[in-house]
């Protein structure tokens, strides 16, 4: 279901900005944007 959610985002990012064109090269639902740059977020110990 959150990989569905993430499509439907990058949709209505493109709906939004027609005369954009984005990059989704490297996009990845499962990575997170720290200083600047998209990284894979650290594990989380329980």
């Amino acid at each position: 279901a959150s990989s569905s959610q993430f499509h439907n985002a990058i949709a209505q990012l493109r709906v939004l900005n027609p005369s954009v064109e984005l990059n989704v090269e490297g996009l990845d639902e499962e990575k997170e944007v720290r200083g600047g740059q998209i990284v894979t977020p650290p594990d989380e110990e329980n």
